[in-house]
C-alpha cells in the first residue's frame, strides 16, 4: 500500500549521509544506527534509511512487479487474507469514529481497493489514493471503489473527513511528517487517523536486529516505534487513543516465497515446494512487531468546520 511523497521532499544532502538535516519526528540530529545502513536520531531514537534516492527511481519501485513478485507474491491472490486483516482493523476503528454510518473515510495508499470495498456499504463515503496506476485501475474497474492515482500531498479533498487510514504505508514515505500534517488539516475536529506499520521497538525486531523482516530499504524508508510514532502524531496535533499489535493473516505460499526467495535468495527451493498442497492454506501469525495506532485530532487548529 503505497503513496510516497513527491512534493515536499526537498531534503538536504546533509553531512550525515542520510539526505535529511534533522529528525523528521523531533527535529534533532541523526547519527549512525547500530543497524547497518540506517540512521538513528540521537534524541528520540527514530530510525530512517538513506532518503537521497531520486523520486523517479523511487516511483519506479512501485510498478506492477511490486505487488506481483517483489514485496508480494501475488497481492490479488491474497485478497481473502487481506480482507480478513482489514475486517479486524475495522472492528477496532469503528467505535472510535464518531457516527460511523455517516462518516467520510479516506485511505492513503489504497492499493487494489480491498479496504475501501470492505467499508463502502458501512459509511457515508469511502475514497482513496495510491501512487500505483495499475493498482488504482484494478480498484476502480474490478472492485468499483472510488480510488485515484496520485500524490496525497498534492490532493485537495474538497472537504474535511472523519477518518484517514494508512495501512502499511507510512514506512514507504519520504516525508511521513508532511503526510501526517496534511491529514491533520484534512480531518474534522475530533476526527481520527489510523495507521499500521512495523514496530522497531518490539521484542522480535530487537532480537532479529538487521535481519528483521521489515528492514528492506529503499521501499521501507522509516522505522517507527510506538514512542516515535506517538511523538510524531502529538507534534502534529493528535492524541493517541489506541495502540495494539494485531496478528496478520497470510497465505503460506506467500510466506514461503518471502522467506526463500526474497530473504534467503533460494528460488530453486521455493520452486520445489510451492506445489505442495500444504502451502495453499492460510495462517494468522502474530510476532507482535506490527503496531496499530489510532489517534484523534485535537481541537486546536484554525479553520475547523
Amino acid at each position: 500500500m503505497v503513496n510516497y511523497s513527491v512534493q515536499g521532499s526537498r531534503e538536504s544532502s546533509g553531512s550525515n549521509g542520510l539526505g535529511a538535516e534533522c529528525c523528521l519526528v523531533c527535529g534533532r540530529n541523526y547519527g549512525r544506527s547500530r543497524l547497518p545502513g540506517l540512521f538513528q536520531c540521537d534524541t528520540c531514537g527514530f530510525v530512517s534509511a538513506d532518503l537521497r534516492i531520486p523520486d523517479d527511481q523511487l516511483r519506479a519501485l512501485y510498478g506492477a512487479d511490486y505487488f506481483h513478485g517483489h514485496e508480494y507474491l501475488n497481492y490479488v491472490a491474497e485478497e481473502e487474507s487481506l480482507r480478513l486483516n482489514f475486517r479486524n482493523r475495522i472492528e477496532t476503528l469503528r467505535p472510535l469514529v464518531r457516527n460511523w454510518p455517516q462518516a467520510h473515510v479516506f485511505e492513503i495508499g489504497c492499493a487494489y481497493g480491498f479496504f475501501l470495498s470492505e467499508i463502502e456499504n458501512e459509511v457515508r463515503s469511502a475514497a482513496g489514493i495510491d501512487i500505483s496506476a495499475e493498482a488504482v485501475r484494478f480498484a476502480r474497474e474490478n472492485r468499483g471503489v472510488h480510488a485515484e492515482q496520485g500524490d496525497y500531498l498534492a490532493l485537495d479533498l474538497g472537504r474535511k473527513v472523519d477518518a484517514i487510514v494508512m495501512w502499511d504505508t507510512i514506512e514507504h514515505l519520504k516525508r511521513p511528517d508532511l503526510f501526517i500534517a496534511k491529514a491533520a488539516r484534512d480531518l474534522k475536529e475530533g476526527g481520527v487517523i489510523a495507521l499500521t506499520t512495523g514496530d522497531i521497538g518490539s521484542l522480535n525486531a530487537r532480537l532479529r536486529g538487521h535481519r528483521w523482516r521489515m528492514i528492506h530499504p529503499p521501499t521501507h524508508m522509516h522505522y517507527f516505534s510506538v514512542a516515535t510514532a506517538s511523538k510524531l502524531l502529538d507534534r502534529q496535533g493528535f492524541d493517541v487513543v489506541h495502540v495494539s499489535h494485531p496478528g496478520n493473516s497470510r497465505g503460506l505460499k506467500s510466506m514461503l516465497y518471502f522467506i526463500l526467495v526474497l530473504q534467503m535468495k533460494r528460488p530453486e527451493v521455493y520452486a520445489m515446494l510451492k506445489s505442495w498442497s500444504l502451502f495453499d492454506l492460510r495462517l494468522t501469525l502474530n510476532l507482535f512487531d506490527i503496531m496499530y495506532i489510532i489517534a484523534r485530532r485535537r481541537p486546536d487548529r484554525e479553520g475547523d468546520a
